[in-house]
This record gives structure tokens, C-alpha cells and sequence, in this order.
């Protein structure tokens, strides 16, 4: 392709979706999650997709910016001053490059999740 051209359009079927196991920490117990990349950015520093896990408890700290939606499931987020905050479906939830607390889904949870990795 080349410079002057743009990308087509696709639409993305379920039985399309190639999903992988999910990133899941060094201390992480529980069985790992799958997730699935729908779009990445030519320059990679902007991507979007789906990603699911039954069970996952683990402290975080974002190394990128991350908008997500819960589409099933619900999630308890404490934040490192101790606020707790509940998402569930339909819920956006907007993670800020640096943020971090302590991630527990308190049921099966799927969400759609774009990020943003700039300097």
C-alpha cells in the first residue's frame, strides 16, 4: 500500500477474532484471561480491542493511557488513596498514563479497551 492510500474499512466477525492469552503478571494466580487486537495504529501507539477474564486481583500502574468499557461483568477498582470505585456494564472507565490502585473483577468481566502509548 502505498502512502497516499488508506486503509480499508473491515468489519470484524466473531469467527474472524483471533484471541490470545492475556497478559497476566509474575505474582498473578489465577487462571490468565484472552484478549483480542482489533486495530493498531501504523505507528503502534494506538490500539483497540476486547479482552476477558473470570477472575483477576492484582495491583496495577498504567504504562500507557487506556480508555476501556465494561460490556459484561463487574469490576472493583482502589485507588492508591483508598477510593474505591465499581464498574459495571456499560461503564466507561478512563485510566490515565501513571494511574494505578488495585484491579479485582468481583465477576466474569468483558470490556472493549483503546490505548494510547505516548512518550
Amino acid at each position: 500500500m502505498s502512502t497516499d492510500e488508506k486503509p480499508p474499512i473491515r468489519v470484524i466477525v466473531p469467527g474472524d477474532a483471533v484471541w490470545e492469552e492475556a497478559f497476566r503478571g509474575p505474582d498473578e494466580t489465577e487462571a490468565p484471561g484472552r484478549e483480542f487486537t482489533t486495530a493498531v495504529s501504523p505507528d503502534e501507539k494506538f490500539s483497540a480491542g476486547f479482552w476477558e477474564r473470570d477472575e483477576q486481583r492484582r495491583p496495577f500502574v498504567r504504562a500507557f493511557h487506556e480508555v476501556a468499557i465494561i460490556l459484561e461483568g463487574k469490576v472493583e477498582i482502589t485507588l492508591d488513596d483508598g477510593t474505591v470505585l465499581r464498574a459495571g456494564p456499560g461503564d466507561v472507565i478512563d485510566t490515565p498514563k501513571g494511574s494505578g490502585g488495585y484491579w479485582k473483577n468481583l465477576s466474569p468481566v468483558r470490556k472493549f479497551w483503546a490505548i494510547y502509548e505516548h512518550d
